[in-house]
C-alpha cells in the first residue's frame, strides 16, 4: 500500500510537468498534513488487536486526502476570478552602479531575462485579488528593487479555469546585479547569460526550474529547493564548480568530465578559466541535469 502512495505522488508530479493538473494541487495537499497523524493513530490502535485487518485504513486516509486535495485543485470556487494583466517598470538612473533585486513569487510561470533599457520592467498577469506589488530605493550609487505579492495566496489555484498566472520580467544588461528569488509551487525560467549577475539566490519549493547562465563575469549561485526539476544551462568556456550533496538526486555530473572531491565537482579548466561558475546546491528529492552550450 505504501507503493501505491509513492506511485500516486509520481503520477500528479508527472501530469504536473505535461499540465493536466495545476501546480497548485500541492497547494492543496498540504492542508491535508494532519491525516498523517490519524493514518499513525490508526495503526497503533490495531496493531496489536483482533483487529489487526483494520490497519489497511491508514494507508486509506492517505490515498483518500491524495483524492481531496486532486478534487479541490479543480473544482471551482464560489468567488469570481477576473484576470488582469499589470505593468511596472523602474527607469535606470544615471548615477546608478549596481542593484540588488529580491523577488518573491509563490505559484503560477516566472520567466525573466535581461535586454531591458529600464532597470527593470515587467508585465504581471494575476488575478484580481493578488497583486504585485514593487518597492524601490537608492543608497548612493546602489538601488534596491523588491517585488513581492499582496492578497490571499490560500485562495490562489495556478492554471485554474485555464488562465496562465505569470511574471514576465526584464532587467538591464549593463550594471553588476544580485538576484534572490523565492519561489513556491512554480515554473521558473531564468535566462541570465546576458546580464551582469554576479550572485544568484534561487529557493524553490516544488518546481521546474530552467537556469542559462553566461559568461560575461564570474558568478556565485545558491539553489535551494524540494522536490524539483533542475536544469542549468552553462558556457563551455567557463569554469565550473558544483558543491552538491547528491544523495538525493539523480544528475549527469559525471558525464561532464568534471572531476569529484567528496561533494564537490569542478571541471577541468576551472583554475585557468577567465571567469567560473561557482554553484552550491541543496535539493531534496530532485533531478539535476547540466547542458554546456
Amino acid at each position: 500500500m505504501r507503493g501505491i502512495i509513492i506511485i500516486l505522488l509520481g503520477i500528479i508530479l508527472l501530469a504536473n510537468n505535461f499540465q493536466i493538473l495545476p501546480w497548485g494541487v500541492w497547494y492543496e495537499l498540504l492542508k491535508f498534513w494532519p491525516v498523517i497523524l490519524i493514518a499513525i493513530g490508526i495503526k497503533l490502535i490495531f496493531r496489536k488487536s483482533s483487529l489487526s485487518f483494520l490497519q489497511i485504513l491508514s494507508p486509506l486516509v492517505i490515498i483518500a486526502a491524495i483524492g481531496g486535495a486532486i478534487y479541490l485543485s479543480q473544482i471551482d470556487r464560489a468567488y469570481e476570478i477576473a484576470d488582469q494583466t499589470l505593468r511596472f517598470e523602474q527607469p535606470l538612473s544615471p548615477e546608478l552602479k549596481q542593484a540588488d533585486i529580491e523577488i518573491s513569487f509563490g505559484a503560477g510561470i516566472l520567466r525573466l531575462e535581461g535586454s531591458s533599457t529600464y532597470l527593470f520592467e515587467g508585465n504581471f498577469t494575476t488575478p484580481s485579488w493578488l497583486r504585485p506589488k514593487m518597492r524601490y530605493r537608492v543608497a548612493g550609487e546602489k538601488g534596491f528593487l523588491e517585488l513581492t505579492e499582496a492578497g490571499e495566496r490560500g485562495r490562489f489555484q495556478f492554471g485554474q479555469l485555464g488562465k496562465e498566472y505569470s511574471w514576465d520580467l526584464r532587467l538591464n544588461n549593463k550594471i553588476p546585479l544580485t538576484l534572490k528569488i523565492k519561489t513556491g509551487a512554480s515554473s521558473n525560467y531564468l535566462d541570465i547569460s546576458s546580464l551582469k549577475v554576479t550572485y544568484l539566490e534561487l529557493e524553490a519549493g516544488i518546481s521546474k526550474n530552467e537556469i542559462k547562465f553566461g559568461s560575461l563575469n564570474s558568478i556565485r549561485a545558491k539553489i535551494k529547493a524540494g522536490v524539483s526539476r533542475i536544469e542549468l544551462f552553462i558556457p563551455g568556456s567557463i569554469g565550473i564548480r558544483i558543491e552538491a550533496d547528491t544523495a538525493l538526486t539523480s544528475n549527469n555530473f559525471n558525464k561532464l568530465g568534471l572531476i569529484k572531491q567528496g561533494d564537490v565537482h569542478t571541471s577541468r579548466n576551472y583554475s585557468t578559466a577567465e571567469t567560473r561558475l561557482d554553484i552550491e546546491l541543496d535539493v531534496g528529492i530532485s533531478s539535476v541535469t547540466v547542458e554546456l552550450y
